[in-house]
């Protein structure tokens, strides 16, 4: 195998593998990332056995080959070499990198050793998803997903596609983010539950892709399948069925609140210094004579009351809440003002930013 390269692509490529490298593994091979030639390009593929990502990158290729090689060591080592051509060889295992003023030897296994690594099905239907548009829709969702693996399905972020609309849903148990968003596909109605940090990654590694992302599963290997330009990225689904959430959306309130979102993050934040010192509770209060009070509930290091004027209707009503849930909403939903509904101090209580359409957030509050 023999190759020539410019350190920039190679960098962007092990950057975009390195989302599958795991961070410790029983397999050592899974450490490594496969170079192979592949039609006049290279294609580097890594995986973690639940998540398999392939991209190629432009190389001028003299002798075909295979190798897998550290993916860390290797990514560290061309990121730091200056940008200009760089000249590879592969023998007995061993690929030797020349640049300008370096020679360098990375010890490397057969590419025979490394897992079979799914790929996009020929004629495949699906969806075709604007890059821009999942980002932003991932970045309001998976935030409330949850991260206690003894519960694997509230780790995952639940996409139900209906009727051109898909449905993007995440819940911790304590907390609900749901987005709609209408778009059009030659898919069959689905429902999947996709590792929340696996789309995270997904909506990251395309965010700056100029075409849209082509998504569909492949229901006999129980995957989900992205792909943009020159980049693969398959994750297993996970199974189970996803908790009936619809039944706990409000379709009544006695309280309804606007406000200014810079405003209420400013007193949630002030609030939570005192509070985290505790149980992170903090109480707040809906006036229906246009204020929101809202107060520390723990006293060990002292207390703390923050007061902002808003538009309120209904009943007096004061809520617990925690406020770790409160700042991760406020942290990644971005907007001027948000529109707040409650049925009482128990009940679950909506968020719903302006500017962003059809999407709501839920926190389930706190029992004092």
């Amino acid at each position: 195998m023999k190759f020539s390269f410019l350190q920039e692509n190679l960098s962007k490529g092990l950057q975009t593998i390195m989302h599958a490298i795991p961070a410790k593994s029983s397999l050592p091979i899974l450490s490594n990332v496969l170079i192979e030639t592949d039609k006049g390009r290279i294609k580097l593929s890594a995986t973690n056995l639940e998540t398999a990502i392939t991209t190629y990158v432009g190389a001028s290729i003299e002798e075909e080959g295979s190798i897998t090689v550290p993916a860390r060591l290797l990514k560290d080592f061309i990121s730091n070499l200056s940008p200009g051509t760089i000249n590879a060889t592969v023998k007995d295992e061993i690929l030797v990198v020349n640049s300008k003023s370096t020679k360098s030897k990375f010890n490397g296994s057969s590419a025979k050793d490394f897992p079979e690594l799914p790929s996009f099905p020929k004629n495949a239907k699906g969806l075709s998803i604007d890059p821009g548009l999942l980002n932003s829709v991932v970045g309001v969702v998976a935030f409330a997903s949850g991260v206690d693996t003894s519960r694997p399905i509230f780790t995952g972020i639940y996409m139900d596609y209906s009727k051109e609309k898909l449905t993007i849903t995440s819940t911790d148990g304590f907390r609900l983010s749901e987005k709609n968003i209408k778009i059009k596909g030659e898919i069959s109605d689905f429902k999947v539950v996709i590792p929340a940090k696996t789309l995270l990654e997904v909506a990251k590694i395309f965010s700056t892709s100029s075409e849209p992302i082509e998504f569909t599963l492949n229901q006999d290997e129980n995957l989900g399948l992205f792909r943009a330009e020159d980049t693969l990225i398959a994750t297993r689904v996970l199974d189970g069925d996803y908790p009936d959430y619809k039944k706990i959306i409000p379709t009544e309130h006695v309280v309804k609140a606007n406000f200014s979102t810079l405003e209420f993050t400013e007193a949630v934040r002030l609030t939570d210094i005192f509070a985290k010192e505790g149980n992170s509770t903090i109480k707040v209060r809906f006036d229906p004579e246009g204020k929101i009070k809202i107060t520390s509930l723990s006293e060990e290091t002292g207390q703390h009351e923050s007061n902002l004027n808003a538009e309120v209707e209904g009943e007096l009503v004061e809520i617990a809440f925690n406020s770790k849930y409160l700042l991760d909403f406020l942290g990644n939903v971005k907007s001027e003002n948000i529109e707040f509904k409650s049925n009482g101090n128990l009940s679950p209580c909506t968020f719903v930013p302006d500017g962003i359409k059809d999407f709501i957030h839920i926190i389930m509050p706190m029992q004092i």
